[in-house]
């Protein structure tokens, strides 16, 4: 392993130690109890002012968690949440939407936006604290995994700091989930993914995996980058195909 990797790799384990956390609230007074714990377990905790502000926090790669009031100043968590998906961020971070709603269809619709957690309120800041934690380990994983491999694929790249595609030196982009797809594969090509694979490491919803979805999306990869990239193995799940990178 040469320096310059070593250099990389040190960078994303100090990464791993911070986990910084911004909470999108109408009422500062109501969070403050769940702002102090949180402060008391050594998170970095920060209160967006506005949409906007939340936005800028978000560009500068410093937020890993954001929680958001579903009903949130001029733009619900939900339409937040996709224009925070839709952010071309090397990391994108965690979401989890509150509200004292507890309709189906709106938990439903925000998990389908990219929300990693919906909490109906009153918060309680020691279960808060205990889902925050589950994020964090799974924060760490990601971090680890970004560290760069010593390998080197010619004829196809995923490049995940622009969220790009390259493909025979052609630059491709696709949908965020389905980027995240051929990703997973990539980095683990020696790896069968079963649809209960992707629906949890990818949609953080097992649900997903008893429905059409993931088959839409692996046939829509196939027809952006050939039907040759993904291999099926029948009864199990995919894999990419190694012969083609």
């Amino acid at each position: 392993m040469n320096e310059g990797t070593n250099i990389v790799r040190a960078f994303f384990i100090t990464m791993a130690r911070y986990f910084n956390i911004v909470i999108c609230s109408n009422t500062e007074s109501l969070m403050k109890k769940t702002i102090e714990y949180l402060l008391e377990k050594k998170y970095n905790v920060t209160l967006a002012k506005s949409e906007d502000d939340l936005i800028e926090l978000i560009k500068k790669d410093d937020v890993h968690l954001v929680i958001v009031e579903l009903d949130y100043k001029y733009k619900d968590g939900i339409s937040l949440t996709s224009d925070i998906r839709n952010l071309k961020q090397i990391e994108q971070p965690y979401i989890i939407l509150f509200s004292h709603k507890q309709d189906d269809y709106i938990q439903i619709t925000a998990f389908n936006s990219g929300v990693d957690d919906f909490i109906t309120t009153p918060i309680k800041p020691i279960l808060l604290e205990a889902r925050i934690s589950t994020l964090r380990k799974r924060f760490e994983n990601r971090m680890a995994h970004l560290v760069p491999q010593e390998v080197e694929h010619t004829n196809f790249f995923v490049d995940r700091e622009q969220y790009l595609i390259i493909a025979n030196n052609q630059k491709i982009s696709l949908p965020r989930k389905e980027f995240e797809m051929v990703n997973l594969m990539y980095q683990n090509v020696h790896k069968t993914f079963t649809r209960h694979d992707f629906a949890k490491l990818i949609w953080n919803s097992p649900e997903v995996a008893n429905t059409r979805t993931i088959d839409i999306h692996i046939r829509n990869i196939r027809r952006i980058l050939g039907n040759d990239i993904i291999k099926t193995t029948k009864g199990i799940g995919y894999t990419i195909n190694r012969d083609l990178l």
